[in-house]
């Protein structure tokens, strides 16, 4: 029966690594997050700034400007993408922590029950042995 809990508690022991794990590759995910939340606001900022501009203009500085608009704004919606994505793997690695937390309680709740039936086992064997020698001794 002490086997049972030494494989419970290993058990639980495993899914609390699994718990730390997804709970760094939440960390991670979520830093990644700032991080491109941080681009995209630097790149909305650098379209409004240019559009602000209202000077006289070559037709070359013009040209260049709108190749810098698109190539911006290309990024901006690569970089909203790149959130949306980070966003529901956030969610997911959540899920998956829930997940993760939620066995090792029950490996956790499946061990203590499983020692205290090895207590209550023992509890009779001891009780059943200090009975048996009042019998025998009733003999003599």
């Amino acid at each position: 029966m002490g086997k049972q809990v030494k494989v419970f508690e290993l058990l639980s022991k495993k899914q609390s690594l699994n718990v730390f794990k997804n709970q760094k590759k939440k960390n991670q995910l979520v830093d990644e997050l700032k991080a491109a939340t941080a681009y995209q606001k630097k790149l909305t900022e650098i379209l409004t700034n240019m559009s602000k501009e209202l000077e006289n203009k070559t037709v070359s500085q013009i040209k260049a400007e709108n190749w810098y608009n698109l190539k911006i704004q290309d990024e901006l919606i690569a970089t909203v993408n790149k959130i949306e994505f980070l966003t529901i793997e956030i969610k997911n690695q959540g899920v998956q922590i829930a997940l993760a937390s939620e066995k090792k309680r029950k490996f956790d709740e499946k061990k203590i029950q499983i020692q205290k039936i090895n207590a209550q086992e023992l509890e009779n064997k001891i009780e059943n042995m200090a009975a048996a020698p009042s019998n025998n001794g009733s003999k003599y």
